[in-house]
């Protein structure tokens, strides 16, 4: 345990040092924005209550928008912050939604992912917010990394706003993904040897009745969501523009027989209950 700690504490070393350089004030709130790709900029927003730290990544044209965005809200792996997740929240960003991400260290119960998903619904109706009336409230998703991707499930769990879970390496106990009832993606790493898929992923994947796809990135280690993160990002929009933007085609990406299925970056694919 404490060397998986040191790995992701080494590794929000490096990811900090990425964070974006230029900031504005909208509405009292703290902003920062960062080109994520040559054609979308994404903003983050810092806050602070009483329970836990946000870290909350828009897009830019948010601001200047009359659109509601859907919502992805994250759980971290043990003893890390957002911070690590930097890229990969980016870049979800950017695909179009909200993302709400706890400093949580220890989240695995999924509280803090839960309040997340009430902090945003509350901004969402705050006048003085920049978030006021730019919340798609009925399409929310959750995702999370290690002990962050069983907060996902468990915050599912908890808070009926969750319609669908997207779990990278995560540690859910079989019991509770068993009780799943939204759409869940559990991914591995074939060199994950802090969260061996056999042990944990795999068979969380087999207790899930809800609508459910597996499959382990060829390589993968526990934290390439963190230092390599394009190929989570990218079936990770992939998900949430099926479930939360209830396009098909998406969703066919995770079909038998459709792109996830049939990319060799990936292992072991399987599905279920679609």
């Amino acid at each position: 345990m404490k060397r998986k700690i040191a790995s992701i504490m080494a590794a929000a070393l490096i990811f900090t040092a990425s964070a974006p350089v230029c900031s504005v004030t909208v509405d009292a709130a703290s902003v920062s924005s960062t080109v994520t790709n040559v054609n979308n900029k994404v903003c983050t927003a810092a806050f602070k209550n009483k329970s836990f730290e946000q870290t909350v990544f828009f897009p830019e044209a948010m601001l200047s928008s009359n659109k509601k965005y859907p919502v992805v809200v994250w759980g971290n792996g043990t003893g890390a912050t957002s911070s690590i997740y930097y890229e990969l929240l980016s870049k979800i960003s950017a695909g179009g939604y909200i993302v709400v991400a706890n400093n949580d260290r220890f989240c695995g119960s999924g509280a803090s992912e839960s309040a997340s998903v009430d902090f945003i619904i509350a901004e969402n109706q705050k006048a003085s917010s920049i978030f006021y009336k730019k919340v798609d409230v009925d399409n929310i998703g959750a995702g999370g990394h290690s002990q962050g991707g069983k907060s996902a499930v468990n915050a599912a769990l908890r808070n009926s706003n969750i319609d669908c879970v997207f779990n990278v390496a995560g540690i859910p106990t079989q019991s509770e993904a068993s009780k799943l009832t939204v759409p869940t993606f559990f991914t591995a790493g074939t060199n994950d040897l802090i969260v061996p898929s056999i042990i944990w992923v795999k068979p969380a994947y087999n207790k899930c009745k809800a609508p459910a796809v597996y499959a382990s990135l060829k390589n993968g280690f526990h934290l390439t969501c963190c230092d390599s993160p394009a190929v989570y990002a990218e079936y990770a929009l992939d998900w949430f523009d099926a479930f939360l933007k209830h396009d098909n085609s998406a969703k066919s990406v995770f079909l038998s027989g459709g792109k996830l299925s049939k990319d060799s970056r990936w292992v072991n694919y399987a599905s279920k209950n679609f």
